[in-house]
Order: structure tokens, then sequence, then C-alpha cells
């Protein structure tokens, strides 16, 4: 089965509910190695760094405890997991609110192009528009994509995001050359 052709139905393939996660082991391997480097920033600050340090030696540990910072907080606020169940998406972090869209509420997915590449989820939420975003660098997003199409065939797409949906005018033709394929096969 090739790739096009495992996104096909994907909602009904694989079920409800089911979750795409970023890597657990990268994540808390991150966070752990951050609260380390800082701990040691701390305990050069505090042990090591005197008036008679150079420069240098009292920079490196507030340099280490800056970046070391940036990566726990990056990886604590950043998106943890997606879960797709029959009525909503679900959209999880570590130390934020969990985001809850219905399917029936989203009115358009987009690639919102600016520095960051991210994909962007415009929602109806108590009759209030609603603008949703998470990185496309997330596992597994082109199923993703492709699932949220498949859940609300009333979206709106970019121009984006609509070449890198399958279409149901796709779906048929992918479906057709592989049953061709099949009666070749037969014959």
């Amino acid at each position: 089965m090739n790739k096009l052709e495992s996104i096909i139905d994907i909602n009904k393939r694989k079920g409800f509910p089911r979750a795409y996660r970023f890597n657990q082991f990268i994540r808390w391997f991150t966070l752990s190695f951050g609260t380390l480097a800082i701990t040691y920033s701390f305990w050069l600050i505090f042990t090591k760094v005197n008036a008679d340090s150079s420069k240098f030696q009292q920079f490196v540990p507030f340099a280490i405890m800056f970046l070391a910072l940036n990566s726990v907080f990056r990886n604590l606020f950043s998106l943890n997991s997606i879960r797709f169940q029959k009525d909503a998406i679900f959209f999880r972090y570590l130390l934020r609110k969990s985001v809850k869209i219905s399917w029936i509420d989203i009115i358009k997915i987009e690639l919102n192009d600016s520095k960051r590449k991210m994909i962007r989820l415009q929602y109806m939420d108590n009759d209030e528009e609603k603008h949703f975003e998470f990185t496309i660098n997330f596992p597994n997003m082109l199923e993703i994509v492709n699932s949220i199409a498949e859940m609300n065939p009333n979206i709106k797409y970019d121009e984006f995001i609509e070449k890198v949906i399958i279409t149901p005018q796709e779906k048929e033709k992918i479906l057709k050359k592989k049953e061709a394929v099949k009666s070749e096969d037969k014959g």
C-alpha cells in the first residue's frame, strides 16, 4: 500500500479515539537535560564564579542557563498531542490548557506562511470566530490534515492545504486505479 492509499478513509481504518504524539522520549530527555543544565549553571554561579573569574567564566553559566531555560519552556508549553474523537479534536499540552474544537465548528484550514510554518484552523466558538495554530512539523502531519478534512467535508482550504489533502475526486481515481491493477492481476 503506497502512502496515498494509506491516507484514504483514515478515520474509518484507524478508528476513534486515536492520538498523535510528539516523541515522548525526546520530549522528556530534553526536559531532563535542560533541568540538569539549569541546576549545573546555578551550581557554577554560586560555587565557582567569583570576582576574580574571567568575564568568559562569568558569562558561560548564564548563557547555558538561558539556552536550557528556553528549551525547557518550549517543551513545556508546545503542543504535546493531538487526539481525535468522534465529536471533536483535542490539542493537548503539558502545562497549557487543552483546546477542544468540534468537527462541525471548523470553518477553514490553511497554512500560515510566516516565519514559523503553522497550520491554522478557523472555527466558531459561541458565535465568535477563533483561530488555533499548531506547528507543521508535528509528527504525521499529512495524516492529521487529511483526517480533519475527512471529518468535516464543508471545510474551506487555502491553496497549500488543497494540494495536500486527498479530495474525493482523487480518492476515486486512486481506488479505480487500484481496482484496475487488481483486475489485471487476476486476468
